[in-house]
């Protein structure tokens, strides 16, 4: 089983500060990570992996203090939009073709292919036991695509990805990937 978990709310709210490119989480964030550790608490966690991001590091460390589980550090879950090559502009529809030309260049993956390789790798190396995942909105969304073997444009119609959320896949009875929960918000205490 394979735990894909968007990391808590960053400081500075759900946008990313373009001056403060790599924050950590809020206190917000801090409550929400702590609330999904107490949700995963019962499962049997071998290992949690998390992008490079100073938030999806500090919420993987929340997690395995929690969990007892090792964290890893993983550039297979760093934070990556898929935007399309000109030949393949037509799998998406016009309204959103502006909106590629501002993903930062070192944030852009060319038709997903290194969403695709790295979930594909993932899969094939970790669905036989349970890990969490740590990453960005977006990829979780690549990610739940992939499974799905939907068209392209269908990561941006997924979600929106709430921060600290869980979404799990597991193999169905043909070893299949299947999502079995989506996107499930944690409830913070009152």
């Amino acid at each position: 089983m394979i735990h894909l978990v968007r990391h808590g709310e960053a400081a500075g709210g759900d946008t990313v500060d373009p001056g403060h490119s790599d924050p950590g989480l809020s206190d917000l964030g801090r409550q929400q990570v702590q609330a999904l550790a107490n949700r995963l608490a019962f499962r049997p966690v071998r290992q949690v992996l998390h992008g490079p991001s100073r938030r999806t590091t500090e919420t993987a460390s929340i997690l395995t203090e929690n969990l007892g589980a090792g964290p890893v550090p993983s550039d297979l879950l760093a934070d990556r939009t898929p935007v399309p090559s000109p030949e393949r502009r037509g799998d998406y529809p016009t309204h959103r073709w502006e909106w590629f030309e501002d993903v930062p260049e070192a944030e852009g993956d060319l038709d997903g292919a290194d969403l695709t390789a790295a979930w594909h790798r993932l899969w094939f190396e970790r669905h036989d036991e349970e890990v969490v995942l740590v990453t960005h909105a977006f990829v979780v969304a690549w990610f739940v695509r992939e499974v799905l073997n939907a068209p392209p444009a269908t990561w941006m119609r997924i979600g929106p990805i709430g921060n600290a959320t869980l979404t799990s896949i597991g193999p169905n009875l043909a070893g299949e990937p299947v999502v079995e929960t989506f996107n499930a918000e944690v409830i913070l205490p009152i």
